[in-house]
């Protein structure tokens, strides 16, 4: 009774923060309505444009206790954004759904049949249902991606190839989702689509830069919402922009082919504990059997877990380079 007295106890408090975020985020938004409307009656469209160009700039806001409260919890807008780029159908609030049921279910599996203490099943049940699944995503889009890189350069050849036969730059990018293929033709047609619906190009490609998130396509909105408010050549800064993106990726793939080395070694040392734990578990399972019925075991198996996380998790940093 003790287990199920905490587990609604948490429940509760995680479905207490979850209508806070939301109290939360209705009033974000419903201030930042207001501000835009008191904006655009004082005539500050120029202003707004200006702050608008820089898409890395962070808003400085209040945070206060139900922000720090409140930021644990999944970004539903966010989390939309991750899942598009991923190519998934789902909605943001049916993922969470979902893992939420897988969370549970490995928890009753791995108590009830199992037999293994309330905060064992509850860390399965998050390395199952939440951890592993995330990883997943983030491996679709780091894939997604990777195509993008390659075929974006191409697109902006393409472009500047229609700017000097005499195309505007929206027939341009008409041209580009017809040509090039998924996922930059389809990032193309949604810029289409929504000038097609009344948007501004500059709007539609500062809401694309926003959604996906990437450097190499922030660069390209930066350099034509510049180029239509102070002027200037557009194709050239265009065909600059293109190299510079083809030498990005090639030192991109230069370093990882140079840090392949450590990147194996770190998936060995990784893997190799959960091996011989498998082996020797297999082999003589009384041996193993005090790491999860002895509290002592418990604890050193807690501490050999995290040590083993922490040194992948550094591994893995020295690996990664940024550009």
């Amino acid at each position: 009774m003790d287990n199920v007295t905490i587990f609604v106890s948490v429940l509760v408090v995680f479905s207490v923060l979850a209508l806070l975020k939301a109290y939360y985020d209705m009033r974000k938004q419903m201030k930042m309505r207001i501000e835009r409307i008191v904006t655009q009656r004082r005539g500050m469209a120029a202003k707004r444009t200006t702050q608008d160009v820089s898409l890395r700039r962070k808003t400085t806001e209040e945070k206060g206790l139900v922000y720090w409260l409140t930021k644990p919890l999944p970004d539903f807008k966010q989390l939309a954004n991750r899942l598009e780029r991923a190519g998934a159908t789902m909605t943001a609030k049916q993922y969470v759904f979902r893992r939420a049921m897988w969370v549970l279910g490995i928890m009753f599996l791995t108590k009830s049949i199992l037999g293994q203490p309330w905060w064992i099943a509850a860390a399965i049940g998050l390395v199952v249902g939440v951890w592993i699944p995330y990883k997943f995503l983030n491996m679709k889009i780091a894939k997604q991606n990777k195509a993008f890189l390659q075929l974006f350069p191409d697109a902006i050849d393409l472009i500047v190839r229609g700017l000097r036969s005499g195309l505007p730059v929206s027939e341009s990018m008409i041209v580009v989702s017809q040509e090039i293929p998924d996922p930059v033709g389809s990032v193309f047609s949604n810029i289409s689509n929504s000038m097609k619906l009344g948007v501004s190009l500059e709007k539609g490609l500062q809401e694309m830069a926003r959604k996906l998130d990437m450097t190499e396509f922030n660069f390209f909105t930066t350099c034509i919402v510049l180029q239509r408010e102070t002027g200037g050549n557009l194709a050239e800064i265009l065909n600059n922009l293109s190299e510079v993106l083809r030498s990005r990726y090639i030192m991109r793939i230069k370093i990882k082919a140079m840090s392949s080395e450590a990147r194996a070694s770190a998936i060995i040392i990784g893997i190799l504990p959960f091996f011989v734990f498998a082996v020797v578990s297999f082999l003589s399972p009384e041996y193993m059997s005090p790491l999860f019925n002895d509290p002592t075991g418990n604890l050193c198996l807690g501490i050999a877990g995290g040590m083993l996380g922490f040194g992948v998790w550094v591994m893995r940093r020295m690996t990664q380079f940024e550009i």
